[in-house]
C-alpha cells in the first residue's frame, strides 16, 4: 500500500511505509475475516450463489418487459372545445385567461398555450420533483375562480394529467363496405378484445364521431315563419327524460316520468314544432331532413387500398407488454371478424422488444462464449469456469433488485447489462488471478486464497466504487434523457454490489478447496500457452518497460501525441458527435402539410401521389421493401414509437399522413433511411405545398434545430421571422425550414350597417343566428352504446357550401320581421391565423429545420445560429426575445446538467482513490488512464466509421472503470514493492510484470466479449455498436497506456518529488 505522505507528497520515509502498510491490513482485517468464513465453508457460498442464480430467475421471469421505461412527461393541459370560434377568438376568450390563471401557481415551470380553429390548449409544464396531482388539483381551482369562463357556446374545460400509458399493439380493420359496417366492425372487435384478462386499454382510432343533424333550408324557415332558435326549442322541449317527482299513495309510492327522449334520428321527425289554428299540425319532418351518421368531416383512411380503422390496445406502466401482446395474437388467430372486414396487425411495439432481446442475448451468448473459450486457454479450466461464472451470478443476482428499485426488462436496463459486463469480468479476473498466483507460489489451499484475496482486496473495491460514483450522476439527471436512462446507473450499481459479493464470497470458496480440472492435452495446451505468455511478458514486454521508464520523457510525449491525435479527429469532423443517434424504425411516415383552408380534394391529390411513389418503390425492389401501406388523407396517424411516444390520429382537410411499414430482415435487404431516400426523390415536388417530410427513425424527436421568437410589435416579429428562416437557408446542411406562422382560413368579419344599429340590432344577434345558421345549434347530446352523439340543428350541406348561401341568409328583427343579411351588414374579407402560440404570456412563432447529418451535426448546427445568427438578429431587432427551443434545447440543458454532476462524481472518485493510495498525487496517475482510454475509443470510432453519441458516451464511462481498476491494482502492487524497500523503478517494472496477466485477461475478455456486437450487421444493432466500439477499441488502447505510460508518469511523479525533497533541503541549508 502507499505510504503516509505529509501534504504535497513530497516525503516518503520507510517507517511511514511500514505504519501504512500496518494500517491498511487492520483496515481490511474484518473484511477479510468475513471472506475467510466463506472461503473456509463452501456450503455458505453455494447457497448464496443458488440463491442469487435461482431467485434471480424467478424474479426475472416475474418482470415487465417493454421497449422503453414509461415516461412520465411532468405536463398538464388544459383544452377548452370552442366549436366555431377563430384563432383570435380562442385567444381571447381561452388561452390567455387560463394563463393569466395559472401563470403563479407553484411548481408550474412553464406555460404554452395554442389557440386554434374551435378549441385552445393550455399546456403547463412541471418543475422537477414536484407534485403533479397537487398542480393538477391547483390548476382545476384557478380554472374554476376565472369569471364567466367558459364563454357561451364552448363546452367544459378538460383538465388532465398526462398518463403514463404506452402503445401494446395496434389492428386496422379493413372493409370494402359501408362505412357503418366497418365501425361496427371495428367495435365488435374492441369490445371482445376488452373481454381478455391482461387487456385493460382499448381505443378507436381514425373513427368519426356520430351526430344527429336536423338540416332545414333556408326557404322552408321562411315558408314557416320559423327560425333555427325555434326549432332547436322544439326539439329540446320535446326529446326529454324527466322526473316530475312521486305520488304516495296508499297503495306506495309512485314515480312521475316524462320519458321522451329520442335516440335515433328516426324518432326525431314525429316532434311538433307548432299546432295550427285549423288544427293541423307541424311536425319537424315536415321542414327538415333528419340525417342519423357521422359527422361531416373529409377524412379517407386506407390500408392497402381499402377503407380501415384501427383498434389501439395499450398498457399502464405495471402490466407486460410481452404478455399482452402474446394474449392478443393467441385471440387474433382464433378471431373470425364479421362478414365482410379483415383484422390484422398494424403496429406491434412489442416486435421491436423482442427483436432488440434476441439481438442483445445473441450477441450475449456468443461474447460469452468466446470469453469463455479464452479463458480456458490462459488458465485452469476451473479457474476459467469460476471467473466466467461471475456474469451470470452477478447479472441473475441483480434480478433480485430491479422490481423493488422499480426497473423492468427494457431496452435501456438490458443495455446497461451490456455496459457493466467488461467490469464484472474485470474484478472476477483481477481476483481469481490473484488467488492462482499466490497458489503457485506456495501450496493451494484457504491461506493462499485468503493472501490472494487480501492483495487487491482494496484495489478492487475502491475501483467499482468509483466506477459507481461514475455513473451515479445520472441519477440526478432530470427531464426526459434522465428518465429514459434513469434505470442505467441503478442497473450498474446493483450489478456491481453483487460482482463485489461474487469476487469476494463465492469465488474464493471454489478456488481455494480442490485441484485443478485441466487434464491431458487440455492441461499440455494450457501450459505451453502459459509458458509463451510468460515468455512475452518477460522477454519483450518488461524490457520495453523499462525502456518506456527510462525514457519517461518520451512516453510520456507519445501519449500526449495520441491525445493531440484524438482531439484534432474531433475538431475537424473526422470524428463526429451526433447526441442522439437514429434508431432505425420498422416503418417510414410522409408527413404532408397544405395551407389550411386548402380543399380537400387538393389533399387528396397530392396523398395519391405519395402513395404510388410508395408502390413503385417497392416495385423497384422486387416488392420485399414494404410489407404495408396506409394512408390518412385529411388527418393525422401515427404509430407508436420511441419513449414517450404513441400512436394517435388528428383530423383537418390539409393534412395527410402515409405509413409504411417495412418488411423484416432479411427479406428487405436495404436500411430504412436508404428507401426513406428512394421514396422521397420518387415523389418530387409537389406544388402548393407547405411542407412535406419524411422519417424513418425510431425515436422522431422533432426538428433539430428550433428557436422560438417574441416581440410586442407583431409587425416586428413577423420581420424577424422572415429573416431567421433566411439565415437558416443559408447554412450548410438545413432543410425543411418551417415556421408557426401560418397564416388561417379566409373569413369574413360582419359588421353592422347603420340600418342594422336602426333596427335595434346588436353584433352579438347577427353573430347567433348565423352561427346556427351554418355551424349549428346544439341541442342536447345522448349516449348510445359506446358512443356520444350530438344533435345538431343548421342549414343542409348544399347550403353551407357558397358565399351566395350567406347572402340568402335572413336576419330576424326584433318585432319578428326578417330582412336580408346585406342589408344590415357589412361583410369584410380577412384572414387570421391558423393557431396562435404562446409562451408564458408572450405570443411567439418557432421558426424549426431539420439538418443533414452528412454536412452537420445537430449539435453543431445549434451551436452556429446561437453564436452567429442570434446575436445579428437581436441587434437588427431590439426589444426581440430568441430563445432555443425542442430538442436543441433539451440536449443542451442534458449535457450541461451531466456536466455538473461528473464534476462532484470526478471529486468523489478523488476522494475514494485518495483514501486506497493515501496520497494526494497518485490518483492524478490512476485517473491519467481515462483521458488515454477515451483517446482510444475516439480512435476506434474513426477507424470502424461511427459518430460518437451518447450511446458511445456510456461506452467510456464503463471503460474508464475498467481502467481506474486495472490502474489501481497496479499503482497498490507498486506502493508494496516500494514498502517492502524496492526502488522505484525497479518497483513499477516489478509492478508491471506482477499484474500483466491480469490487465492482459481483462482486455482481451472485454474486447472479446464485445467483438460479436461490433460485427453485427443488422440494422437494430446500429444503435448499441458505438457503445462496444468505445469499450472493445478503447480497452486496447487504455491497456497501452495502463502498461507503459502509467509506470513512467510514476517515475515522473518521483522525479517531482525529489526535486521538491532538493528544493526543501537546499532552503534547510540556506536558512541554518
Amino acid at each position: 500500500m502507499a505510504t503516509h505522505r505529509t501534504p504535497g507528497d513530497l516525503d516518503v520515509s520507510s517507517g511511514d511505509s511500514e505504519l501504512s502498510s500496518a494500517s491498511t491490513q487492520e483496515r481490511d482485517e474484518k473484511a477479510i475475516g468475513i471472506i475467510a468464513y466463506f472461503a473456509n465453508n463452501s456450503v455458505a457460498a453455494n447457497l448464496i450463489m443458488g440463491l442469487l442464480l435461482i431467485g434471480g430467475l424467478i424474479s426475472g421471469f416475474g418482470l415487465n418487459a417493454q421497449v422503453f421505461p414509461t415516461l412520465n412527461p411532468g405536463i398538464i393541459t388544459v383544452v377548452v372545445p370552442y366549436p366555431g370560434a377563430t384563432p383570435s377568438e380562442v385567444e381571447e376568450s381561452i388561452t390567455r385567461r387560463v394563463e393569466e390563471a395559472v401563470l403563479g401557481i407553484e411548481g408550474v415551470d412553464e406555460v404554452r398555450s395554442s389557440a386554434a380553429e374551435n378549441v385552445g390548449t393550455v399546456t403547463i409544464e412541471l418543475k422537477d420533483y414536484v407534485d403533479d396531482k397537487e398542480v393538477k388539483d391547483d390548476v382545476e381551482a384557478a380554472v374554476e375562480r376565472i369569471a364567466d369562463f367558459p364563454p357561451e357556446n364552448a363546452e367544459q374545460p378538460e383538465i388532465e394529467r398526462a398518463q403514463t400509458v404506452s402503445d401494446v399493439m395496434t389492428f386496422v380493420v379493413t372493409s370494402n363496405l359501408d362505412e357503418n359496417m366497418l365501425r361496427d366492425a371495428a367495435e365488435t372487435l374492441a369490445d371482445n378484445l376488452l373481454t381478455l384478462p391482461k387487456v385493460t386499454l382499448v381505443s378507436l382510432m381514425g373513427a368519426k364521431d356520430m351526430e344527429i343533424s336536423v338540416e332545414v333550408t333556408e326557404q322552408s324557415l321562411r315558408e314557416f315563419d320559423l327560425s333555427i332558435d325555434q326549432v332547436a326549442g322544439a326539439i329540446r322541449a320535446s326529446s326529454i327524460n324527466l322526473s316530475a317527482g312521486e305520488l304516495r299513495t296508499q297503495a306506495g309510492d309512485l314515480l312521475l316520468r316524462t320519458n321522451q327522449k329520442r335516440m335515433y334520428g328516426s324518432e326525431f321527425g314525429d316532434i311538433v314544432l307548432r299546432a295550427e289554428p285549423d288544427g293541423s299540425i307541424l311536425r319537424l319532418r315536415d321542414v327538415a331532413t333528419i340525417r342519423d351518421g357521422f359527422v361531416d368531416e373529409p377524412v379517407i383512411q386506407e390500408f392497402n387500398g381499402r377503407q380501415s380503422l384501427l383498434v389501439k390496445v395499450e398498457k399502464s406502466e405495471a402490466e407486460d407488454a410481452l404478455a399482452i401482446a402474446s394474449q392478443l395474437k393467441d385471440f387474433l388467430r382464433s378471431y373470425e371478424p364479421p362478414a365482410g372486414t379483415a383484422v390484422e396487425i398494424w403496429d406491434d411495439q412489442t416486435d421491436i422488444l423482442q427483436q432488440r432481446l434476441s439481438l442483445l442475448v445473441r450477441n450475449g451468448i456468443l461474447g460469452f462464449a468466446m470469453v469463455f473459450l479464452f479463458l480456458v486457454i490462459m488458465l485452469d479450466l476451473r479457474l476459467a469456469t469460476w471467473v466466467a461464472m461471475g456474469v451470470p451470478i452477478s447479472f441473475l443476482g441483480a434480478l433480485l433488485f430491479f422490481a423493488p428499485f422499480g426497473v423492468n426488462i427494457n431496452m435501456i436496463s438490458l443495455f446497461a447489462l451490456i455496459i457493466v459486463l467488461g467490469i464484472v469480468v474485470d474484478d472476477a479476473v483481477v481476483v481469481g488471478e490473484n488467488i492462482i498466483t499466490e497458489q503457485e507460489r506456495s501450496e493451494p489451499g484457504t491461506a493462499a486464497t485468503l493472501r490472494g484475496v487480501r492483495g487487491v482486496f482494496g484495489p478492487v473495491t475502491i475501483g467499482v466504487l468509483t466506477t459507481m460514483a461514475a455513473f451515479a450522476p445520472l441519477l440526478f439527471v432530470t427531464g426526459t434523457f434522465g428518465q429514459i436512462l434513469g434505470s442505467v446507473p441503478i442497473v450498474v450499481i446493483i450489478v456491481l454490489c453483487m460482482s463485489l459479493l461474487e469476487v469476494f464470497f463465492i469465488l474464493p470458496s471454489h478456488l481455494a478447496h480442490g485441484s485443478a480440472w485441466s487434464l491431458g492435452p487440455l492441461k499440455s495446451f494450457q501450459q505451453s500457452v502459459g509458458r509463451k505468455v510468460m515468455a512475452f511478458r518477460d522477454r519483450v514486454f518488461l524490457p520495453r518497460v523499462a525502456r518506456a521508464v527510462q525514457r519517461r520523457y518520451f512516453t510520456l510525449l507519445c501519449g500526449i501525441c495520441m491525445l493531440v491525435v484524438a482531439a484534432a479527429m474531433f475538431a475537424s469532423g473526422a470524428v463526429r458527435f451526433i447526441f442522439f443517434p437514429d434508431l432505425e424504425s420498422n416503418t417510414i411516415r410522409a408527413s404532408l402539410n397544405f395551407p389550411v383552408g386548402t380543399p380537400f380534394r387538393t389533399t387528396e391529390i397530392a396523398a395519391n401521389r405519395i402513395i404510388e411513389a410508395a408502390y413503385r418503390v417497392n416495385e423497384d425492389n422486387d416488392g420485399t421493401a414494404f410489407k404495408a401501406i396506409s394512408a390518412t388523407i385529411g388527418g393525422t396517424s401515427r404509430a407508436g414509437g420511441g419513449p414517450g411516444g404513441g400512436s394517435g390520429m388528428t383530423t383537418a382537410s390539409h393534412v395527410s399522413s402515409i405509413i409504411i411499414t417495412l418488411q423484416d430482415e432479411p427479406a428487405r435487404t436495404l436500411s430504412a433511411g436508404a428507401l426513406e431516400r428512394q421514396w422521397r426523390k420518387a415523389t418530387g415536388e409537389i406544388s402548393g405545398v407547405e411542407s412535406l417530410s419524411f422519417r424513418s427513425d425510431y425515436f422522431g424527436m422533432g426538428a433539430a434545430v428550433e428557436f422560438r421568437l417574441a416581440h410586442q410589435d407583431d409587425e416586428t416579429l413577423y420581420a424577424a421571422v422572415d429573416e431567421l428562416k433566411a439565415r437558416y437557408a443559408q447554412l450548410p446542411g438545413f432543410y425543411d425550414i418551417q415556421d408557426t406562422f401560418n397564416l388561417g382560413k379566409r373569413q369574413f368579419d360582419i359588421e353592422l350597417t347603420p340600418a342594422g344599429e336602426a333596427a335595434g340590432l346588436l353584433p352579438s344577434d347577427i353573430a347567433r343566428q348565423l352561427r346556427n345558421n351554418f355551424f349549428g345549434q346544439e341541442v342536447q347530446r345522448i349516449q348510445r352504446g359506446r358512443n356520444e352523439l350530438k344533435v345538431m340543428v343548421r342549414y343542409p350541406e348544399n347550403q353551407r357550401q357558397s358565399t351566395q348561401n350567406l347572402e340568402r341568409v335572413r336576419i330576424r328583427l326584433q318585432d319578428g320581421t326578417q330582412t336580408p343579411l346585406t342589408t344590415v351588414a357589412r361583410l369584410k374579407e380577412s384572414q387570421s391565423f391558423s393557431s396562435i402560440e404562446r409562451v408564458d404570456g408572450l405570443r411567439i412563432v418557432s421558426v424549426t429545420s431539420d439538418v443533414d447529418n452528412s454536412i452537420a451535426t445537430p449539435t453543431q448546427a445549434n451551436s452556429q445560429v446561437l453564436n452567429e445568427v442570434i446575436p445579428d438578429l437581436l441587434a437588427k431587432f431590439p426589444g426581440l426575445q430568441a430563445n432555443q427551443a425542442g430538442q436543441g434545447r433539451e440536449e443542451s440543458e442534458d449535457i450541461a446538467s451531466i456536466g455538473r454532476m461528473m464534476a462532484v462524481a470526478m471529486l468523489t472518485i478523488f476522494v475514494l482513490l485518495a483514501s486506497q493510495t493515501r496520497s494526494y498525487l497518485q490518483p492524478l496517475v490512476v485517473l491519467a488512464g481515462v483521458p488515454f482510454g477515451a483517446a482510444g475509443a475516439v480512435i476506434g470510432h474513426f477507424m470502424l466509421g461511427y459518430n460518437i453519441s451518447f450511446i458511445s458516451i456510456f461506452g467510456m464511462v464503463a471503460l474508464s472503470g475498467v481502467v481506474v481498476n486495472d490502474s489501481l491494482v497496479l499503482m497498490d502492487q507498486y506502493n508494496r514493492n516500494r514498502a517492502s524497500g524496492m526502488d522505484v523503478q525497479t518497483s513499477i517494472v516489478e509492478a508491471s510484470r506482477r499484474r500483466f496477466r491480469a490487465i492482459f485477461l481483462t482486455t482481451a475478455t472485454t474486447a472479446l466479449g464485445l467483438t460479436p456486437m461490433l460485427f453485427e450487421t443488422s440494422t437494430q444493432a446500429q444503435f448499441l455498436i458505438p457503445m462496444a466500439v468505445s469499450l472493445a477499441t478503447g480497452i486496447v488502447f487504455a491497456s497501452v497506456i495502463i502498461l507503459f505510460l502509467i509506470p513512467a508518469l510514476v517515475v515522473i511523479l518521483e522525479d517531482v518529488r525529489g526535486l521538491g525533497r532538493r528544493r526543501v533541503s537546499t532552503a534547510q541549508l540556506q536558512t541554518s
